[in-house]
């Protein structure tokens, strides 16, 4: 998400033409060779961390809602991470990349 951010952290509004985000999960799921309720766990321990490492107060942050359709749910967890990931950089003070390089520590300390 951070690699699809760059160095833009400020809010996106994703559009149904913007493949960014599903084709970067997309591939992420080939890739790890997971399934999809699997990656949605992941995603969701992916979350956990972000709101960690960005110092944000994990019980007023939402949580995005599980959609009944495993797809839908996956893109729109990925819509509010990518914008969770820009609005936890704000908060820290950094770049979205070093919030990512945090939230990898976090996820490596587990």
């Amino acid at each position: 998400m951070a690699a699809l951010r760059g160095e833009d952290a400020g809010p996106r509004r994703h559009t149904e033409d913007d493949l960014s985000i599903p084709l970067g999960l997309s591939a992420w799921i080939v890739r790890a060779a997971v399934d999809l309720p699997s990656a949605y766990d992941s995603l969701l321990a992916l979350r956990r961390a972000v709101v960690t490492a960005a110092g944000l107060d994990m019980r007023s942050e939402p949580v995005p809602m599980r959609l009944p359709d495993p797809r839908a749910a996956l893109r729109s967890l990925g819509a509010y991470l990518y914008d969770l990931v820009g609005r936890g950089a704000r908060h820290a003070g950094v770049e979205p990349v070093e919030l990512a390089e945090r939230t990898l520590g976090l996820l490596e300390a587990d």
